[in-house]
């Protein structure tokens, strides 16, 4: 919830119907609103209590009649009020047109332009900006984030997955003169942190009838709010689904604006608003989807931090401005520049509750996002990174190493241990590589090695005629090599057949990319690398005995650069399964 842990709404006016002692009754239509009594006669000490008088015919009450003027037994005509963002991202821009009579929904309502030059959104020679919000050419201006959200909402993916967003909407009301915090005294401190969270009572819960008025207006509004929280900022609005929940909160932000607008306060959307000892501002993001919820959905919010950790970097730069200020590593946040997640930890980037972990299903709290965040960017972000975007072998084992140090207790990798990471992450694509020769180099062998062996048999049968039993029935005879070349022709073509074989399947094990797969790959790279070793000392024998046939001699070469890849292709696959199998521990 909300955690600025001070008092920091707002000073307010009351009107009283109490005094001191006895006086005689005010006419109910007495012009006069203010009434100065004295009391005590003490020199030099004299008091006077202030009490404003609400006269029927006042100024305000006038106004406030006409406020709520009830005008639909004189006309059907409603006045539509049309609210969009500034130039600014953060800052809210409306006004008002006659609509000739009712509507039951939005896109009855004509488009209406503004001027944009007036609100930072476009050239005063162009200035035209349509309210939702698009140029004239129909492009939609940088500032409209709304329509980007709209895009990854309507992806198929994200729809089949239904997310639900609660998002924590914290705020600082200000002295409208010496933006000071309202409740505390003017360029003072008011005491530490502790009784104002969820407080009550006038020295610690400030600018409730603000908190309450809004709450009230959301919920007329149709606004889904859940609750508020007494002064650690109010309140929470959600659970809502998909683009809903951005919708919902700038329509809550312009309610409240309007409220303190009447009440002749500030509000501030500062993540920081006063340095010192104190909680920032921020708006927590409570976010799952329909994995997440289901059963099992434990594992599907891990994999989806594991994605979060990923782009901790771009999620931060669309969190807020001034969040640098806010997280700062204390008062229940993590430090901006490292990403955290942990069971019940307010302190960490994000935090699953106790209770989803116990229930094995749940949702996850972005504890990131600053009060002045666009719900638009910060929820299409969440669900763009955790469903839609994939990361790579090696961006995914370099985070899961990290992940897997710091659950160990490390802070963070060495110098050394990054390059290593990112060395052993390239296994993937290093191995399909060496994959893909290997199959060049073992076709190679197994078409020379047979050639030589068809050839053999052919010359056999003349050559063991002379011999003896039982040489005569199990002849070896290469009339074109030495004594060591029917070893290293039959080796060699046994180390083709299997080493063709195994790097085939190893190429789907590669792209299945599971730790179990690719332990399968590791394990059966190795037998082809224990044949090829065989077949090429086999080679460098006959190399030793002397002259062989050309043929013969490709072979040799092809075998002890089969050897070498073969190595090289062992070594990848293993470092492969290796960083595989941190992602499983990782992910549970």
């Amino acid at each position: 919830m909300a955690h600025i842990l001070a008092p920091s709404s707002q000073c307010q006016v009351r009107l009283s119907n109490k005094v001191a002692a006895p006086v005689n009754p005010m006419a109910g239509k007495m012009w006069s609103s203010l009434v100065m009594k004295k009391r005590g006669t003490t020199k030099g000490a004299s008091k006077f209590r202030v009490f404003a008088i609400k006269a029927e015919n006042s100024t305000i009450n006038r106004l406030d009649n006409l406020l709520n003027l009830d005008i639909t037994p004189f006309t059907d005509k409603i006045i539509a009020e049309y609210i969009w963002i500034g130039g600014s991202g953060i800052d809210l821009r409306s006004k008002a047109r006659t609509i000739e009579k009712p509507v039951e929904h939005p896109s009855e309502l004509p488009k209406w332009n503004y001027d944009g030059s007036s609100t930072g959104q476009a050239p005063g020679e162009d200035s035209e900006v349509i309210c939702d919000a698009y140029t004239p050419a129909g492009e939609p201006i940088p500032t409209n984030k709304r329509y980007r959200a709209a895009e990854i909402f309507s992806d198929p993916k994200v729809i089949a997955e239904v997310p639900w967003y609660g998002i924590e909407q914290e705020y600082t009301l200000l002295q409208q003169n010496v933006k000071w915090p309202l409740g505390w005294p003017v360029g003072g401190y008011p005491g530490p942190q502790g009784p104002y969270y969820c407080g009550a009572g006038a020295d610690k819960s400030f600018g409730r009838d603000i908190s309450d008025a809004h709450y009230k207006a959301c919920l007329y509004a149709g606004i889904n709010v859940s609750g508020t929280n007494g002064e650690v900022m109010p309140g929470q609005v959600g659970p809502s689904v998909g683009i809903d929940a951005a919708d919902h909160i700038w329509c809550s932000r312009y309610i409240l604006e309007r409220i303190t607008e009447q009440a002749g306060v500030v509000l501030s959307l500062d993540p920081k608003p006063i340095e010192g000892d104190w909680n920032g501002a921020g708006c927590h993001t409570n976010y799952s989807t329909k994995s997440m919820r289901e059963d099992g959905g434990f594992e599907v919010i891990k994999k989806a931090i594991l994605n979060l950790s990923l782009r901790h970097k771009d999620h931060i730069s669309a969190y807020g401005e001034g969040n640098e200020r806010r997280l700062t590593g204390k008062h229940e946040t993590a430090s901006i520049d490292k990403f955290s997640w942990g069971v019940a930890n307010r302190g960490a980037s994000i935090r699953v509750g106790r209770d989803t972990e116990k229930k094995g299903k749940g949702y996850l709290e972005d504890r990131r996002p600053a009060s002045n965040m666009d719900p638009y960017i910060v929820t299409s972000l969440l669900a763009e990174t955790t469903l839609l975007w994939q990361p790579t072998l090696e961006a995914e084992a370099l985070a899961a190493q990290k992940l897997a140090l710091k659950k160990k207790g490390l802070s963070k990798l060495g110098l050394s241990g990054q390059k290593s990471s990112m060395a052993s992450g390239a296994s993937r694509s290093a191995s399909m590589l060496l994959l893909i020769v290997n199959i060049l180099l073992y076709f190679i062998i197994i078409v020379i090695a047979s050639w030589a062996i068809n050839h053999a048999i052919l010359r056999s049968h003349e050559a063991a005629s002379v011999l003896s039993i039982p040489a005569r029935i199990f002849p070896i005879f290469f009339p074109m090599g030495n004594m060591a070349t029917g070893f290293f022709v039959v080796i060699s073509l046994l180390a083709g057949i299997v080493g063709i074989t195994t790097s085939l399947t190893g190429i789907q094990n590669v792209l299945v990319s599971n730790a179990a797969n690719l332990h399968a790959a590791a394990s059966s790279s190795l037998t082809s690398l224990a044949l090829t070793l065989l077949a090429m000392g086999l080679a460098c024998k006959e190399i030793d005995l002397g002259w062989t046939d050309a043929n013969l001699r490709t072979l040799e070469v092809m075998t002890i650069v089969a050897s070498a890849a073969q190595l090289l292709c062992t070594g990848a696959l293993h470092a492969g399964a290796e960083e595989a199998e941190a992602r499983r521990r990782i992910l549970g």
